[in-house]
């Protein structure tokens, strides 16, 4: 009674195809990790300046 296990079973080429998305994922952040880095700190200072523009619009529609 021999147990053989398939090695490419559903949850081993699951597992690979998320490695290979992660590798890759890696890949191109490392090639364009400055650009990427760039454009997060302008949607950040961006979000920053709108939210300090509500509160004043805010704060001077009350006075």
């Amino acid at each position: 009674m021999e147990n053989k296990e398939n090695f490419l079973d559903s949850k081993m080429i699951a597992n690979f195809l998320i490695a290979l998305a992660l590798l890759f994922s890696a890949i191109y952040y490392f090639n364009y990790s400055d650009e990427i880095n760039n454009e997060v700190n302008t949607v950040i200072v961006n979000s920053l300046l709108d939210v300090n523009n509500s509160l004043a619009e805010q704060d001077t529609a009350r006075k």
